[in-house]
């Protein structure tokens, strides 16, 4: 899958190649060169796959990194690909998400935005569906902003997980009434600000097919430079 060419400052370059290092427990240089390397760990139940900036890196048990390493270097970064070359292994892919980071965001004007705790968030999650309220990921998030309608009512929350020392896992969720009004661009542009003041760096990792949730990312400036895969093996 194509993605874009490193145009990121070199600090956030270095950063996202070293959190993606510590996440996976391996060599910051897997991620600073164009191929293909894989990582056997046997501990784990997991096949997952990250590509940025052409550098691919894939981490899992033996039997599923040699399957891997059977396809085609295109078609590695296609869930429905990997997850057939894992056929014996009872495959159960999690999702293909996109990879997308900003060295600096502006949180769009006119709209009233609150830092801190939330009020009323189980509301809102009570009127998105249990599918959209896992995707968030916001249950993960501590640090929430609420973008609030005129009657002073949450109409979107964004938040962020902190992902080892270098990234800031961003997620939001907005109201099914008031979508499309920008809502959600603010929160989550104000909880990316709030991650940025402790030296974060605001990844947007968003299921392939969510154009919503991408729309978004490109309205704040983010750029897309890869993409995740996961798949979970049968025990």
């Amino acid at each position: 899958m194509a993605t874009m060419s490193p145009s990121l400052n070199d600090t956030t370059l270095a950063q996202v190649r070293e959190g993606w290092a510590e996440e996976f427990e391996i060599p910051v240089e897997a991620f600073s060169t164009s191929g293909f390397t894989t990582f056997t760990r046997d501990d784990t139940h997991a096949l997952v796959m990250v590509e940025l900036w052409g550098a691919h890196v894939a981490v899992g048990p033996a039997a599923a990194i040699d399957r891997l390493e059977r396809l085609a270097p295109e078609r590695r970064c296609d869930l429905d690909a990997v997850t057939s070359a894992l056929g014996g292994l009872h495959p159960d892919p999690i999702a293909a998400a996109s990879l997308s980071y900003v060295d600096r965001v502006e949180v769009p004007t006119g709209i009233e935005v609150a830092v801190g705790p939330v009020q009323n968030v189980d509301m809102l999650r009570d009127r998105c569906t249990l599918e959209e309220w896992e995707e968030s990921g916001l249950i993960d998030m501590p640090a929430r902003v609420a973008a609030r309608r005129p009657d002073g009512r949450v109409a979107a929350v964004a938040g962020y997980e902190r992902w080892g020392r270098n990234l800031a896992q961003l997620g939001v969720l907005t109201d099914p009434e008031w979508r499309g009004m920008g809502y959600a661009a603010v929160a989550a542009a104000r909880a990316a600000q709030v991650a940025q003041n402790e030296a974060l760096v605001p990844q947007w990792r968003c299921r392939i097919g969510n154009t919503a949730s991408e729309e978004v990312a490109v309205r704040l400036g983010f750029q897309r430079v890869g993409v995740q895969l996961a798949v979970v093996l049968g025990r």
